[in-house]
């Protein structure tokens, strides 16, 4: 027989719930109360108190009472039929419980004060009392914030959003409409078990029948984990809305307390948001699927795809390519081995993470699951401390080879535009032909930038109607401060009157001096810069430091000299005009460092002497553009691996 009792109600309302549920009025009909009685006194078995105007005072003096339940007598008459209902559920020896309205629980610490009640009654240890006592706190948090007030976690993101939060959370708790709702606590126990349940009446979260897709709100909170995390089982029913834990009450051991203390780490770090992510199950049993898609939901994954067997799993892997795979073992048409062989063996999927989800946890088992290919392995019935844990730590190793993946596609993107811009500094096909034109030369060119981007450049203009000059320079380094230079130096070489110019030398002074205020310390740049002069058939040239060109006449090569200090390490540093005659069928080859400098297979370099033994038989080719190609042809000759600079090769010849 269940009995009722009241505090702060009135008679009327007593006797309607006791002729509703077919309850005894306690202590008598007529006087129903529960302060007329002490705790010392008989308390019948089933006794639940229907009180109002609840407080944390009140919550603690009624569980000094040997009472099953506790009633908020503001809760809705369909409240208080479901949380009866459950009774008829109960299979421990002994229980408690209470159902509170909205209000209450945002008012009182109703965690503390029914694990209190609970510690009263069982005696757990102090390590087990904080674990209840958690779970518990953020299983009320998640009922009342996400079910009952209905309050989003997204709305708590700035400063801004908790000043509205705390506007929304007071206006809903004053509307009836959410403060009428309950959320209700039963707490069942025998010798050996505790078992938790709690259950509000919020709307709950979706989860669509199999082989539909599912799309899970964002979710920025950790309660869900934290509640996982400190009980020893935990299930998730009714869409979210109700809550069980269990406690294992004796053979407390190190184990469980090593388990305890990893689980506060994992709270600790932060939570990934997986909603963009995508994860298939392929499971034969429904019941499975929707567990498993239940607690995903929980985790916050957006979209959550179903596969009946190893068929329909493998068309749909290969059709939406999921950031993870949960793939059962034992399936009609394909078992799970079968899956995993087809998914590592294909190009667009091997590289997905697969986790084996089976009954059988022998070793033999395990061997055979990872030598099969699969990523991770997890025992049937799931827990769900265990579950998030391993789906969170490869969902976020996978987010972050996507990541990876994006910023390296997206940094060779704007490589390739950054060395489109580069090689706009180069002389124009249409330019070289016409200064070809006007001045009877023959010119090629090559230019290979090491890592997409480089610190060579080259250039040729007109000076007057029988002067044409050419310069090239190479930076020191190479990748994206080299080519940085680059733009530098040519924004300054366009600022400069080209007309007025009468003597390389004296373009190099003013250059250097402009570059030392501008480069980094460290950074330099080697030039080379010529004038030709047709009418006269001489090639006046200053260096500063760089490759030593190759004069070649009657297809006979020699060095020039370039010496000078390079540009932009120290001002006001003059430079020597040199002349040299340069007449028909003469040619002139420019190049960067990285032919001399670059290592074959044995380590060994060209140095000058080597790079004229190699070039010396190919300038007997007729044209600039066959000489370039000889030139380039015996280098990768010599070394066939990757140069780790820039590479550019210039020649120049005079026709008849």
């Amino acid at each position: 027989m269940h009995y009722l009792t009241g505090e702060e109600v009135s008679v009327t309302s007593l006797k309607t719930i006791a002729q509703e549920f077919g309850f005894m009025l306690w202590p008598h009909p007529d006087d129903p109360f529960l302060l007329h009685k002490t705790p010392y006194q008989s308390f019948p078995e089933m006794l639940s108190v229907l009180t109002d105007h609840i407080t944390e005072k009140k919550l603690n003096s009624l569980f000094t009472f040997p009472v099953s339940f506790i009633l908020d007598a503001n809760a809705q008459s369909e409240s208080l039929h479901n949380f009866f209902k459950y009774q008829a559920r109960n299979q421990l020896d002994k229980t408690i419980g209470v159902l509170l309205t909205c209000p209450v629980i945002y008012a009182c610490d109703v965690a503390q004060i029914f694990t209190e009640a609970l510690h009263q009654r069982l005696h757990f240890p102090s390590t087990r009392y904080s674990n209840i006592h958690m779970a518990i706190h953020e299983a009320l948090v998640n009922g009342l914030v996400h079910g009952n007030l209905k309050l989003p976690s997204s709305l708590r993101q700035s400063a801004r959003d908790f000043v509205d939060y705390a506007r929304i959370v007071n206006e809903r708790l004053l509307d009836p409409a959410y403060a009428n709702k309950s959320i209700s606590i039963w707490a069942t126990w025998n010798t050996s078990r505790l078992e938790i349940k709690i259950r509000d009446e919020g709307a709950g979260y979706t989860v669509l029948p199999p082989h539909k897709k599912h799309v899970a709100e964002k979710r920025s909170g950790r309660g869900l984990y934290l509640i996982a995390g400190t009980a020893d089982s935990c299930t998730i029913d009714d869409f979210g809305r109700e809550i069980t834990l269990s406690f294992i009450l004796n053979n407390l051991n190190n184990e469980q307390d090593i388990g305890v203390s990893e689980n506060a780490a994992l709270l600790h770090d932060p939570v990934t948001d997986f909603s963009d992510c995508r994860i298939l199950i392929i499971e034969d049993n429904p019941s499975n699927q929707i567990l498993v898609s239940q607690l995903l939901n929980v985790v916050g994954i957006g979209h959550i795809e179903t596969a009946q067997d190893g068929v329909e799993g493998l068309e749909k892997a290969f059709s939406m390519k999921p950031d993870l795979v949960i793939l059962d073992i034992t399936m009609p048409r394909m078992n799970g081995y079968e899956v995993l062989h087809q998914l590592r063996t294909n190009q667009d999927t091997a590289s997905i993470p697969v986790l084996i989800q089976t009954a059988s946890d022998t070793r033999a088992a395990r061997d055979k699951t990872f030598s099969a290919g699969a990523t991770d392995f997890i025992t049937k019935p799931l827990n769900p401390l265990e579950f998030f844990s391993r789906i969170r730590v490869h969902l976020e190793n996978r987010l972050l080879v996507k990541h990876l993946e994006t910023k390296l596609a997206q940094i060779n993107e704007e490589l390739e535009l950054a060395q489109k811009m580069q090689e706009s500094l180069l002389p124009p096909t249409e330019a070289l032909q016409d200064i070809s034109q006007r001045y009877h030369l023959d010119i090629s060119y090559t230019f290979l930038p090491s890592s997409h981007l480089g610190g060579d450049f080259w250039q040729i203009f007109p000076l007057a109607k029988d002067k044409v000059a050419f310069y090239i320079c190479d930076f020191s380094g190479h990748g994206v401060s080299a080519a940085m230079n680059t733009f530098r130096l040519h924004t300054l070489i366009g600022q400069m009157d080209m007309t007025a110019l009468k003597k390389p030398s004296e373009f190099l002074f003013m250059l250097n001096n402009s570059l030392v205020n501008l480069l980094p310390r460290g950074q330099f740049a080697t030039f080379f810069f010529g004038i030709l002069n047709k009418r006269q058939g001489t090639l006046t040239y200053a260096g500063a430091s760089s490759p030593f060109p190759i004069l070649v006449k009657d297809n006979k090569p020699s060095f020039l000299d370039t010496s000078g200090m390079p540009l932009g390490i120290l001002k006001d540093v003059t430079y020597k005009d040199k002349k040299v005659p340069f007449s028909k069928e003469m040619g002139i080859l420019l190049y960067s460092d990285s032919f001399t400098e670059q290592q074959n297979k044995e380590g060994n370099r060209l140095d000058y002497d080597g790079f004229m033994k190699m070039t010396q038989t190919c300038f007997s080719e007729k044209t600039s553009q066959q000489v370039i190609a000889q030139i380039m042809q015996k280098f990768h000759e010599f070394s066939d691996t990757p140069s780790t600079d820039d590479i550019t090769a210039v020649y120049l010849k005079g026709l008849l």
